[in-house]
Order: structure tokens, then C-alpha cells, then sequence
């Protein structure tokens, strides 16, 4: 006489415990409950595992969104890396380049997105979701910065050229910002504000309309 099989427990059945496992499941309790898990203990059993696996791929419910917003910022610069052509650009076609693809990329969490960013973008700081993803854009808008200069498409400027970057960085926020906000059909108002944005970038940056307003500036504090 066959012998019943015995209905599993969560514990017993689980699947193999990884990063993007736990990532999904919290991304998935976010967008149906509207708010964090209320522990990690409860998370984590609901998920099948035990606290201590949880401890081992991440601290906190804020670890993983930070890692959330760092893959995202990774998947768009090894996009990049893959294209071809992309080498060729220049800084500016490579600046415009990146929002395109990392637009793109930022679609597949925009619900995740759209809940978060209210909370993360009214810092005065940057919080700490957003400090990896922060880190790896200034390391890549620094390259963007060193290209324009050398293709003498941005003036290198004492004291300035180093923050470069920064400005860029308030840029994107506001790039993402605008996209969220975005009614358009396929988004195509964000397509145009990001054309416009990196134009007027560029053309604060060339050897121009930036120094103009220095030297001006520098007028008027002499002249007080």
C-alpha cells in the first residue's frame, strides 16, 4: 500500500535562498501592501527562511533597496559597455545615451520607483538607498566630465571642474523626477526634456555662457 507523501513546509520546500529571491519578494510585499514588512522575523518566515539567512545577504529592509537602485545604475552602465558604438561618442552623445538607456532600464521598477522616490529625493541629504547608486553615477559622470574636456567639449575650470560631476548628479534627479511625473504616451515628453537638459548642460559647461556669468559675478563683487 503506497504511503501518502506528506504535504512540505515552507521551511522543507523552500528554494535555494539568493539576493534576487529576497529582493523580488520584498519589491512584491512593497507594491501590495504599500509600506515595509512589519520585521524582518515576519519577512523572512513568510518567505520560507530563517532570520540568520536573512542576515547573510542583507542588514536591513534599506540594504535592499539599496542594492535595488544599485543594479539598476549597473544594468544601465554595462548596457552601455555592450553597445558598440557606444565608444565612438562623444561626452555628449554618451551623457545623452545613458539617460536613454537608463530610462529604459528604470521602467521595469517603475512602480517600485514611483513609491520610493518622494520619500528619497526631499533629503537634504542623500539617503542611504540611494548612496551606492549615488556613488557608482559620480564615478561615471567624472569619466563623462574628463571625455568633454579632452574633446573640448567642456572647459576645465580651477576649483569648479571637480563639482562637475555633482551637478550632473542633480541632473539625473531631475531627469527621474520629471519621468515619474511623465503622462506622455511612451514617455516622449521625458525623451525631450532629457535632450534639452543635456544641451543646456553642455552649453553651461563649454568655454561660454559659464564664464560670462563668472565674470560677471566677479565684476559685481568688485565693484561693491
Amino acid at each position: 500500500m503506497a504511503t501518502k507523501t506528506k504535504s512540505t513546509s515552507k521551511a522543507s520546500s523552500k528554494t535555494k535562498v539568493t539576493p534576487k529571491r529576497i529582493m523580488d519578494s520584498y519589491t512584491k510585499y512593497l507594491l501590495l501592501e504599500g509600506k515595509q514588512p512589519p520585521s524582518v522575523f515576519k519577512f523572512a518566515d513568510d518567505l520560507g527562511i530563517s532570520e540568520r539567512e536573512f542576515y547573510t545577504h542583507f542588514t536591513s529592509f534599506d540594504s535592499i533597496e539599496k542594492k535595488i537602485w544599485e543594479d539598476l545604475m549597473n544594468e544601465t552602465l554595462h548596457a552601455l559597455e555592450k553597445d558598440s558604438k557606444y565608444a565612438n561618442f562623444n561626452a555628449r552623445e554618451k551623457l545623452l545615451s545613458f539617460y536613454y538607456t537608463h530610462i529604459e532600464v528604470l521602467k521595469g521598477k517603475r512602480s517600485f520607483i514611483m513609491m520610493r522616490w518622494s520619500g528619497l529625493k526631499d533629503n537634504m541629504k542623500t539617503p542611504e538607498p540611494l548612496r551606492g547608486y549615488k556613488d557608482h553615477f559620480l564615478k561615471y559622470a567624472k569619466s563623462i566630465i574628463v571625455d568633454g574636456i579632452n574633446g573640448d567639449e567642456i572647459k576645465e575650470r580651477t576649483f569648479i571642474s571637480d563639482r562637475y560631476n555633482q551637478a550632473l548628479w542633480l541632473q539625473l534627479l531631475f531627469v527621474i523626477d520629471y519621468w515619474i511625473k511623465d503622462t506622455s504616451t511612451d514617455f516622449e515628453q521625458t525623451d525631450a526634456a532629457i535632450e534639452k537638459a543635456v544641451n543646456l548642460s553642455f552649453e553651461l559647461l563649454s568655454e561660454s555662457t559659464l564664464d560670462r556669468a563668472i565674470d560677471f559675478v566677479k565684476f559685481l563683487w568688485q565693484t561693491k
